[in-house]
């Protein structure tokens, strides 16, 4: 460990700067910057000026101390700066942006994606004051909105709102995930609030990136690659996933095999790797190694282009371009070296990378498959090619398995039982996929040789797709659990303490090694015990779908409007408390026709327009009246079917519908309750 410390400066520099970011993002410790800063300047005077002379050796760390916490300084300004620059002014405010479109639009089902730069601000008239911050637009679907270029300034009439949290318990916290990517207000934009002021008519990288992604996808269409086959091949090689089906994604991700479909690192890795191969010729003298380097990150940079400079590929690039650039600069440089400044620089860049899975994820399997993918190999070695070659396949995908499973399970639940099987099929079925890919542009002037390649295209995209569903319909395909932060941090500890363990052989290691999996142990052991499966109603704030929990330590049932989208808002939250075997109310003898009775307490969900037109002599006595998706009775006709104790509206209510509900209760002196403002109902029975 000491060795490599000495000889990874980098990795120290880096962690004091992880540091620094971590402090400002959780505690916000800005106002240490100064006093660290000035230990820190300190540190280096005492050292040059006077420890250095008298005392050489006794006082020789802390020059190292010194540097380690200016790094710290660093990173807690860096954060800080990073944040100010993404804030965003005029948040909740009726009136009119000026802005800048800083991304071409992307299709959604009923609007376009359109992602911005507010560049000024009017409210009562049109004297515009300057105003910053980014934001997401949901631009109604026409052909104006379709038209919009990256650079493209518009007028839109709108109130900017924080992206809502719809507090749901476990739920993915989307609100925090656009703020790490300086995205800070979210709206959406009728057609006849929005003008196009300024057509951007200079150049654009960005723009002519993602017109090249255009045409190279219009050669897959012109080859007749549509449908599931089409979506496949321009996510495998282009990037664009806006036209994978829910199922297929699934299948993808549930096999292990969602690392095909997003080009990021793995694919521009792969890239790295052959480039290193072809111009390994280049080896011979300094001179010839700075050629090697440039040509390979231009050749990268320039398949980040084709793939629309997308975040993640020109992250993966800057990644691999830095190693190359060490590499020619040093010929003997370490790799951990070369890949830890690499991870600097892009932190210097953007210190909320640090939070981005894809980040986080490329590094691990970076770091993991350097490590440990030659000491697996060693373990056998096969004379036939073809076996040595399936080997080194099995080491690779071990290898990026043992540091990444953890931050799979954290972020997505579930671990991929099949993934040497995936990896065995799918790598060299999309290694063949890219290749055509590739042969398809070449010979787009020679038609009869054209077509030929895009039905061997289409034939192989049908095989693996084909392969992704089997695999995912084999039985024990996916193993589905939940982890929480302290068993991530608790798992990485373990995965590095048995390799120095088993490198070192030392006893002190293993005992160290085995406390670590004790402690483990014990979380999961606690967690266990403690699950909350206690008799409680949930009523979920989820967006335009009405989604409940009826949970007791026997049984546990749902009503939902749409089965698929309850069941990933629910996911986490089911996982957690090892909740299982979950029926719909409809299975339950105690519901009938939207009523359902629950520990005594009764509930009726008014959704659509079940209650439409019906008439009641009596108003029906109720515990909770749940009123959510397509409801279509009027408060008055309400009255005259029930007599709620307690009313409940969700989030697929829209706000006018709500405030009526909210105005006529509080009037009429019943309970009321709206997921809309207060997230999640919890009801503990």
């Amino acid at each position: 460990m000491k060795s490599f410390l000495l000889q990874t400066p980098f990795f120290r520099l880096l962690i004091a700067f992880i540091t620094g970011i971590l402090l400002y993002s959780f505690l916000k410790l800005s106002v240490f910057i100064i006093p660290l800063l000035i230990c820190a300047i300190i540190g280096f005077i005492l050292h040059v000026y006077v420890l250095k002379k008298n005392y050489p050796y006794n006082f020789r760390w802390l020059f190292g101390a010194s540097t380690l916490v200016a790094f710290v300084c660093w990173g807690l300004f860096v954060a800080q700066q990073y944040e100010r620059k993404n804030s965003f002014e005029n948040l909740n405010k009726e009136g009119v942006f000026k802005a800048r479109v800083s991304s071409t639009p992307a299709i959604k089902p009923k609007s376009y994606l359109v992602k911005v730069k507010t560049l000024a601000f009017a409210a009562d008239s049109l004297h515009f004051k300057p105003s910053q911050g980014n934001a997401i637009l949901y631009i109604a679907k026409n052909e104006s909105s379709k038209s919009l270029c990256i650079g493209d300034e518009i007028l839109i009439c709108a109130k900017l709102r924080k992206p809502q949290q719809t507090n749901n318990p476990e739920e993915f916290n989307y609100s925090n995930y656009l703020a790490r990517k300086g995205i800070a207000a979210t709206a959406y934009v009728d057609s006849s609030h929005w003008k196009l002021i300024k057509q951007n008519n200079s150049f654009s990288i960005f723009q002519q990136a993602h017109n090249l992604r255009n045409k190279l996808l219009e050669v897959y269409k012109s080859n007749n690659i549509k449908g599931d086959e089409f979506a496949v091949l321009a996510a495998l090689t282009l990037g664009y996933q806006d036209e994978i089906k829910d199922d297929l994604y699934n299948s993808y991700s549930n096999s292990g095999a969602m690392h095909i479909l997003s080009v990021s690192g793995l694919h521009v890795g792969i890239i790295y790797v052959v480039f290193l191969f072809l111009f390994s010729f280049l080896n011979k003298t300094k001179q010839t190694l700075l050629i090697k380097s440039a040509l390979i990150i231009t050749l990268l940079w320039g398949y980040a282009f084709i793939t629309g400079l997308s975040p993640s590929v020109m992250r993966a690039s800057l990644m691999f371009s830095l190693v190359a650039l060490a590499g020619a600069l040093n010929s003997k440089s370490n790799i951990y070296n070369s890949v830890f400044f690499s991870a600097f620089v892009l932190l210097l860049i953007n210190p909320n990378y640090l939070f981005d899975v894809s980040f986080l994820l490329s590094y691990s399997a970076v770091l993991s498959i350097v490590y440990f993918h030659p000491k697996i190999k060693r373990l056998a070695h096969f004379n036939n090619k073809f076996l040595n070659w399936s080997w080194d396949l099995v080491c690779v995908s071990i290898a990026a398995q043992i540091a990444t499973f953890p931050l799979g399970i954290f972020y997505f639940h579930k671990f991929s039982n099949y993934f040497l099987l995936t990896n065995f099929l799918a790598i060299p079925i999309s290694t063949l996929i890219i290749y055509l890919a590739l042969a398809l542009f070449i010979t787009s002037p020679f038609v009869v040789l054209n077509t030929w390649i895009g039905i061997a295209l289409n034939w192989f995209l049908k095989l693996q797709n084909n392969c992704i569903v089997w695999i995912d319909n084999l039985p024990f395909s996916t193993y589905h659990t939940w982890i929480n932060q302290t068993e991530v941090l608790l798992l990485f500890c373990f995965i590095i303490l048995t390799s120095i363990a088993l490198q070192t052989k030392r006893y002190t290691h293993i005992l160290i090694t085995l406390i670590c999996f004790g402690f483990l142990q014990i979380s999961f052991l606690y967690r266990n015990t403690h699950t909350d499966s206690s008799k409680k109603v949930l009523v979920y704030a989820a967006s335009n779908f009405t989604a409940i929990d009826f949970i007791d330590s026997k049984q546990h049932f749902y009503f939902t409007t749409d089965s698929v989208r309850f069941f990933k808002t629910t996911e986490a939250y089911w996982l957690k408390n090892r909740l299982t075997s979950a029926q719909p109310v409809s299975n339950s003898s105690n519901y009938s026709k939207g009523f359902f009775s629950f520990q005594g307490k009764k509930f009726c969900m008014l959704t659509d327009s079940l209650f439409f037109g019906k008439e009641n002599t009596t108003p029906i006595d109720i515990d909770y009246l749940i009123i959510g998706h397509k409801n279509c009775l009027r408060f008055k006709d309400i009255e005259n079917l029930f007599r709620p104790k307690t009313i409940v509206t969700d989030n697929s209510l829209s706000d006018y519908a709500s405030e009526k509900i909210k105005q006529a209760c509080i009037k009429k002196g019943i309970k009321y309750y709206s997921t809309k403002e207060k997230g999640c109902l919890t009801l503990k029975l």
